[in-house]
């Protein structure tokens, strides 16, 4: 295909889908789409002979990039450890830099054609057998603790997925560290809490400073939830209140007593409170 062919199909990928994912498949029409491009509808068909057409290209493109990139990191030569947290990494990644795929696909998956829907399929069920596979591995090598590596799987995949209901480009994380931390959630509920129990040494390591980092994570969540339930006490004014000033102004040290006052010259007369009370006269 012509470079320029391949920007224009590219272009159009990429426009139809942001606007699928906007307004869903089903409300979307070529001629919008040709309209958003700038473009006749009769341009658009000679790149794609229809809607169906066009979104089994956009998940056929995005499916192939993302289970080749999947399917290396299973066969690379390293502990289930590392090859796991590699491959939760790529598909948040991948999630978030096609968040309008990934809501396409699941949000949205009754109106996907029936050619799309079996492409988006194949790519769900491609991801799971390759996490699969490796916590099975891990299993069998000591690594990881005795899981049904299918529900394992389900569930550090699924939790990577229902990404596409809550994340946000702008929000308080970078794709990159919700990457990483979604990887540790994973690997902690399957990592041996005794490293000498793995069969790679290198592996131990690895684990040993996975839990490292996670124990450092909770604990900056135990200080932040700490701060939060107990703020410090505001600093004391350097000002008095006017009760205690007017007190001390007006009482007089026993230093400054005259000596008449200081010496009784008779038995001394019934102390009388300061306080109005009532009846008195003024």
């Amino acid at each position: 295909m012509a470079p320029r062919n391949k920007l224009m199909r590219d272009e159009i990928r990429g426009t139809a889908t942001r606007l699928f994912g906007v307004r869903g498949i089903g409300a979307v029409t070529l001629q919008e789409i040709a309209d958003e491009l700038g473009v006749s509808k009769a341009a658009l068909y000679h790149y794609f002979p229809n809607k169906e057409a066009l979104v089994r290209a956009i998940f056929e493109d995005w499916a192939r990039v993302g289970t080749d990139r999947i399917s290396a990191v299973v066969v690379l030569d390293e502990p289930a450890s590392v090859r796991l947290r590699r491959m939760i990494e790529l598909h948040v990644l991948g999630l978030t830099r096609d968040l309008d795929l990934y809501r396409l696909g699941f949000r949205d998956e009754d109106q996907l054609p029936d050619s799309a829907r079996e492409v988006f399929d194949k790519f769900k069920r491609d991801v799971d057998t390759a996490v699969r596979t490796v916590i099975r591995e891990g299993v069998a090598d000591g690594e990881f603790m005795a899981v049904d590596p299918k529900i394992a799987g389900f569930a550090a995949i699924g939790m990577c997925n229902w990404m596409f209901k809550w994340y946000r480009p702008d929000g308080e994380y970078t794709a990159e560290e919700l990457a990483a931390m979604l990887a540790r959630f994973a690997l902690g509920g399957l990592l041996r809490r005794d490293p000498a129990r793995a069969a790679d040494p290198g592996a131990a390591v690895d684990r040993a400073a996975l839990i490292a980092e996670m124990a450092a994570d909770l604990q900056r969540e135990v200080d932040t939830l700490r701060a939060a339930a107990h703020p410090p006490a505001p600093l004391p004014s350097t000002a008095q209140p006017a009760s205690i000033a007017q007190s001390v102004s007006t009482a007089q040290p026993a230093s400054t007593a005259s000596p008449a006052s200081a010496v009784p010259s008779g038995p001394p007369a019934p102390a009388r409170s300061s306080e109005p009370r009532q009846g008195d006269q003024p």
